[in-house]
C-alpha cells in the first residue's frame, strides 16, 4: 500500500510540523458583500464553492487539521462560517485539539486581508494586522501566538509591527534567512531593541510536496536530521493535488507520534539567531517585484507597476479626506472599528463616520495581493479595482473619481483597458435589480447583503446599513440619492 512509504524511522527526524496556508481572497462584490457567478470555477458556482468542495470539506471529514499547524485568511474564514459551517467548526475543534494534545493551539493568525505587508504604510500595517489578531480572537477564543504573513513577504517593520500586536512568532522560507537554515525557532532581533522569533520552512521538502505530491516527499525526508517544518498551500491537498487530503491522512495516521505544532516546537527553545534578507518573499525572487512592476514571474505583466501606481494613489486620496474630515481621532476610531467589521452595531458612529471608516477598509481590501499574483489579468485584478472604486465613491469627491476612471483607461489589459472590470450597475441599482429578480420569481427578499430594499408605490427606498445611507427611485431606474439617516 502506499502509506508503507510514508513511515518515517525513529532516526530520521524530531519532529515534523506541517502548517498548511488556508486563503481565498475577497471575492465579495464590494457593494453587495455577496459572492457574484463566477464562470471559471465551473461546475460550482464560484471558486470558494469549489475549493471548499474539493479541499476543505474532506480534509475536514478526514481529520487532518488537527494533527497540522495551520492558518486560514479572514476573508475565508468568514465565509465558512456562513456557508460551510461544518468546516467552520472542524477547524474551530482542530486548534483546540492541538491545544489537548501538544500545549498549543494549531490554528496561527493572518492579517485580516491578504495584502503585502511592506508594500503598505506603517499604519496600515497595523490596522490588518491588528485587526487580524481581533478576528483570531473571536473564531478562536484566544490570543495568537504566530502569525501568517502574506506571501511571506516581509521586512523589519513589519516584525516589529507585529510585535507591536503581541505576535510571538512568524513562518519564513530559507531565502528569506541569511545562511539559509531551516527549521528553528530562531531568534530575531529587532531595530527597537525586541526580538521575534521565525521560524523557517525546509523548502526543498515544502515544493517536493507541493509539486510532486507524498512519494518524493518520503524519500526525501528520510534523509532529514532534526525538527522539520513544511508549509505549504493547503490547498495543495486535495485541489491542487487530487486525492491528496487522502494521502495527508495517510501519511499522518502512519507518523502520528513524530508530528507536533509550531507553538510546541516554539517552546523547545531557540535553535540559534538569524537576520532576515529585508523585502523577500516566498514566491517571488525579486523580492516583492511580483506586486509592484512586471518582474516576470509568470511571464510579462507590463500592467503590474501601473495597478500599483493606481492602487497606491487610491490609499494617498482616501487617507488624505480620512485626515482632513476626522482629524487624527479618525485612525483610534479605524483600529476599533473591526468591532463593526465583525458583525457589531455601528449605533455610535455618525453616518460621515461611517463613511470615512468604509472608505478605508475597501481601501484596504483594494490591496489584496492576489490581484498582482498572475501575469494573465483575471477574476482577482478585477477585485483590486472594484474595491478601489468603492473606496473612492465612498469619499464622495467628483474630482478624484473621475482621475481614478483616467487613470484606469491608460492600464492597458488583453486588449482593453482597465475600466472594464468597473461594474455599471453596482450597489443600490443592482440590489434593486436583484429584489426585482426575486420578487418576480415569487420569492421576493427584502434584505439584499447589506441593503435593505423597500418597495414604495412606484418608488424603491434603499437603506445602505453600512453606512445608513437612504437612496430612492423610481422603478424605470432613474434615480438619486436624497438624503442620509
Amino acid at each position: 500500500m502506499i502509506v508503507l512509504s510514508f513511515i518515517i524511522t525513529r532516526r530520521a527526524v524530531g519532529v515534523i510540523v506541517f502548517h498548511l496556508h488556508l486563503y481565498q481572497p475577497q471575492r465579495e462584490d464590494p457593494w453587495l458583500e455577496i459572492i457574484l457567478p463566477e464562470p471559471s470555477a465551473s461546475p460550482y458556482r464560484h471558486w470558494n464553492e469549489r475549493v471548499s468542495r474539493e479541499c476543505y470539506e474532506p480534509n475536514a471529514e478526514l481529520g487532518n487539521y488537527q494533527w497540522v499547524s495551520f492558518d486560514v485568511g479572514p476573508t475565508l474564514m468568514s465565509w465558512l462560517r456562513a456557508n460551510k459551517p461544518l468546516v467552520y467548526k472542524a477547524l474551530f475543534e482542530a486548534d483546540k485539539a492541538g491545544l489537548e494534545r501538544w500545549g498549543h493551539g494549531n490554528a496561527l493568525a493572518h492579517p485580516y486581508y491578504h495584502v503585502i505587508l511592506p508594500l503598505v504604510s506603517r499604519r496600515d500595517r497595523d490596522i490588518l494586522v491588528y485587526w487580524g489578531v481581533e478576528y483570531f480572537r473571536r473564531v478562536f477564543k484566544r490570543s495568537p501566538e504566530g502569525m501568517w504573513l502574506p506571501e511571506m513577504a516581509v521586512d523589519l517593520e513589519t516584525l516589529e509591527v507585529l510585535a507591536d500586536n503581541g505576535v510571538t512568532y512568524t513562518v519564513l522560507t530559507q531565502s528569506q534567512v541569511k545562511g539559509r537554515l531551516a527549521g528553528g525557532p530562531y531568534k530575531v532581533v529587532l531595530p527597537s531593541g525586541r526580538s521575534i522569533a521565525v521560524f523557517v520552512r525546509d523548502e526543498a521538502l515544502s515544493n517536493a510536496l507541493a509539486f510532486s505530491g507524498f512519494e518524493r516527499f518520503g524519500e526525501m525526508l528520510r534523509g532529514v536530521s532534526g525538527d522539520v517544518v513544511v508549509a505549504l498551500d493547503g490547498e495543495t491537498f486535495g485541489h491542487h493535488i487530487k486525492g491528496g487530503d487522502k494521502m495527508l491522512a495517510q501519511f499522518i495516521q502512519a507518523n502520528r507520534d513524530r508530528l507536533g505544532n509550531l507553538g510546541a516546537l516554539y517552546e523547545k527553545g531557540y535553535k540559534g539567531e538569524v537576520e532576515i534578507v529585508e523585502r523577500t518573499s516566498w514566491s517571488c525572487p525579486h523580492g516583492l517585484g511580483r506586486w509592484s512592476y512586471d518582474c516576470g514571474c509568470d511571464g510579462p505583466a507590463p500592467w503590474r507597476e501601473p495597478l500599483r501606481k493606481l492602487i497606491d494613489w487610491v490609499g494617498e486620496v482616501v487617507d488624505k479626506a480620512f485626515v482632513e474630515r476626522l482629524g487624527d481621532r479618525g485612525w483610534a476610531l479605524l483600529r476599533e472599528y473591526i468591532a463593526v467589521v465583525l458583525g457589531g452595531s455601528n449605533d455610535g458612529y455618525t453616518a460621515e463616520e461611517l463613511k470615512l471608516l468604509e472608505a478605508q477598509r475597501a481601501k484596504l481590501a483594494a490591496n489584496t495581493s492576489d490581484a498582482w499574483f498572475f501575469a494573465r489579468v483575471g477574476i482577482e485584478f478585477g477585485i483590486a479595482v472594484k474595491w478601489a472604486l468603492r473606496s473612492l465613491e465612498l469619499i464622495e469627491d467628483k474630482a478624484v473619481l473621475g482621475e481614478f476612471f483616467n487613470r484606469l483607461r491608460q492600464i492597458a489589459v488583453d486588449g482593453k483597458t482597465a475600466m472594464a472590470f468597473c461594474p455599471g450597475v453596482r450597489g443600490p441599482l443592482l440590489a434593486a435589480a436583484m429584489y426585482l429578480a426575486l420578487s418576480t420569481a415569487g420569492a421576493p427578499q427584502e434584505r439584499i447583503g447589506p441593503y435593505i430594499v423597500r418597495p414604495i408605490n412606484d418608488e424603491f427606498e434603499i437603506v445602505d446599513s453600512r453606512i445608513r445611507e437612504v437612496y430612492r427611485f423610481r422603478h424605470d431606474l432613474l434615480w438619486g440619492r436624497t438624503e442620509s439617516l
